[in-house]
């Protein structure tokens, strides 16, 4: 399964267990980011979720219609910590299926080795891609 696949997995697996509190995997991880005050801009709550602004905004202006979010500035309202606070619970059960699945030393292990394409991302930001990243991988690599 190549990395796509597997995020796209991943992320329908979080929305299944959140679907009670009526929330999406990426709106719980905004309203979380938003409650810590670990960004006060679109601009810094884009680079945390290495996410563009416009989808971003996109998504900012869906939390603040359903009043989970301030209309004036970035943070939440009453109505949005219930409902991460109702939330954060199916998401540590969903977690922790997945931890269980794969055994605390995988997990760990995987934590650490996705911090590597992350970084090369953000170190190449949204560049060109080189003629080396242009070649097509083999056929056994692309699986």
């Amino acid at each position: 399964m190549n990395f796509r696949q597997v995020t796209r997995a991943l992320t329908a697996h979080f929305d299944d267990a959140l679907r009670p509190a009526g929330l999406r995997a990426t709106q719980l991880n905004l309203l979380v980011l938003i409650e810590g005050a670990f960004a006060t801009t679109v601009t810094d709550l884009a680079a945390i979720l290495a996410m563009d602004r416009t989808t971003l905004t996109r998504n900012l202006k869906l939390l603040r219609a359903r009043g989970f979010v301030q209309a004036d500035r970035i943070a939440l309202t009453t109505k949005g910590r219930k409902a991460a606070a109702a939330a954060l619970p199916l998401w540590g059960v969903a977690q922790a299926g997945i931890v269980d699945g794969l055994g605390e030393r995988r997990w760990v292990a995987l934590l650490g080795e996705l911090t590597a394409p992350r970084a090369v991302v953000r170190d190449r930001g949204r560049a060109a891609p080189t003629s080396q990243s242009k070649r097509r991988a083999p056929a056994a690599r692309r699986r």
